[in-house]
């Protein structure tokens, strides 16, 4: 692990190949299956393409629950936030095959750095391939960026320094959310298929208000389970309060 978190500290990303396993993957697959058949009015049209995303996942399937907390990946997530740690939003994202032209990656970071943390991290996002990716299919890029960088002068969206980010379905790659990434979209025949989870620091106020925690998540398990969720959002507060 240690030389996970030494790249991570000079390229503010990792990747782990074979997180989850060939079960785990199909589980999550036959699981989106299941909501889109059932629940498809909640799954956004984003464009893009062909993207479609839904926030509302653990409202409606408990599939997900486990990779939240996967102990493979929770303990690099530990290792690199540090103490504190709770969670902020998922999320599963579709890219549909494209024959036309393919749109422009659109290259953001999701927030600024914090200045606090030894790497710059105010929140961690964990991306799983459910689908294999590689040069012919939609991909994930990241422009790879030093938390000095980030700290002392982080730069500019720099689109020609990224990277796509290539694996089998179970991969997982755990990245800064202040780096500069995209989604690369192509011509391409295949589905590409992720879960995107994020990750952030009890201390600090939520990221966003996209993902409702249901309350078996927010009340079950033991204490540091429920010290994980203890932080929510505001819309699942008042959803825990009122209903």
């Amino acid at each position: 692990m240690k030389k996970e978190l030494d790249f991570f500290r000079d390229n503010g990303y990792f990747v782990v190949p074979e997180a989850l396993s060939n079960l785990e993957v199909a589980m999550l697959n036959q699981a989106i299956d299941e909501d889109l058949d059932r629940y498809d009015s909640l799954w956004l049209r984003r464009g893009e393409g062909g993207r479609r995303q839904s926030v509302s996942v653990l409202l409606s399937s408990v599939a997900f629950d486990g990779i939240i907390r996967h102990p493979l990946i929770l303990e690099r997530v530990e290792a690199l936030m540090g103490e504190g740690l709770c969670f902020e939003e998922l999320s599963v994202m579709i890219r549909e095959p494209l024959t036309g032209e393919p749109p422009a990656a659109s290259w953001h970071r999701d927030q600024r750095h914090w200045q606090d943390h030894p790497l710059a991290l105010k929140n961690l996002s964990v991306v799983y391939y459910l689908t294999d990716v590689d040069e012919t299919t939609h991909a994930f890029a990241i422009v790879p960026e030093a938390a000095e960088t980030k700290r002392a002068d982080p730069r500019g969206v720099d689109p020609d320094r990224g990277i796509e980010l290539y694996g089998q379905a179970g991969t997982a790659i755990l990245f800064n959310a202040a780096s500069v990434h995209a989604g690369v979209v192509k011509q391409t025949l295949e589905q590409r298929r992720t879960v995107h989870i994020y990750y952030g620091h009890r201390s600090l106020p939520p990221l966003s208000n996209h993902t409702i925690v249901p309350r078996r998540l927010l009340e079950a398990g033991d204490e540091a389970s429920r010290r994980f969720y203890g932080r929510p959002n505001l819309l699942t507060e008042l959803m825990d309060r009122n209903f």
